[in-house]
């Protein structure tokens, strides 16, 4: 007689144990499927945002901005980029959050004529192009973050919360076309690891423990789980 043969049994669903949901809307960018154990993020604002110029200004430059962070989210509200020194073919300025913080006060373009600079700042990007007419202190951006709170698939290093898991789908979802449909998602409970999935990837290959830590977080408690059966010992 030979050694017994082996076999994985893949029997389980994505949920073990305790199982906690809530009432969603997930939303799709298209025509979609995404599968059980799809990993979930919460989109806490809009990526783009809306810069508008002071009617005062007196420099004629521009300025555009995007949300970037990843961990970092700037709060929903108007942010205020104003300058605060005169330079000739530059300046500097300072960004002002929502609430009248400072979160930045020494923000100095590179000096000369149109060129663009671009800052990496409290989760914002913010580009500045010098104009032909100089900047002068005061001259001001209003720099709208606007809340979002959508449910979308999980994406490594997406921005926005988007790159920060916290829920997960447990039966298929699909939609015809872009926008929001009804879901019951996992907010809390025990799920197998092997059952999790980017949606991105379309499997779990890049599911780190850096992401597993992240779920738990979240009270979702992911645990790697291997179903064996003796099928034949012949």
């Amino acid at each position: 007689m030979g050694d017994p043969v082996i076999t994985n049994n893949d029997l389980g669903g994505v949920v073990m144990s305790d199982p906690i949901y809530d009432d969603e809307l997930l939303t799709f960018a298209g025509a979609d499927v995404f599968a059980p154990g799809t990993l979930l993020a919460r989109q806490a604002v809009d990526t783009a945002i809306t810069v508008t110029p002071d009617v005062g200004n007196t420099g004629d430059g521009t300025v555009a901005a995007s949300v970037v962070g990843i961990d970092v989210v700037p709060i929903p509200g108007a942010w205020n980029l104003e300058c605060t020194f005169a330079v000739v073919n530059g300046g500097v300025f300072k960004l002002e959050d929502p609430n009248g913080n400072i979160v930045a006060d020494n923000l100095t373009l590179r000096v000369g004529a149109g060129l663009v600079t671009t800052f990496n700042v409290a989760g914002l990007e913010l580009v500045v192009t010098e104009g032909a007419t100089d900047f002068v202190a005061g001259d001001k951006f209003a720099v709208a973050v606007v809340a979002n709170g959508k449910l979308l698939p999980f994406a490594i290093g997406g921005a926005a919360g988007v790159g920060v898991p916290s829920q997960i789908l447990t039966y298929e979802v699909s939609a015809a076309g872009a926008g929001d449909v009804a879901i019951r998602s996992l907010v809390s409970g025990r799920v197998r690891r092997e059952k999790l999935i980017i949606d991105a990837d379309g499997d779990g290959s890049n599911i780190t423990d850096a992401i597993i830590d992240q779920l738990r977080n979240f009270t979702v408690v992911s645990t790697s789980v291997t179903e064996l059966n003796i099928l034949d010992n012949q």
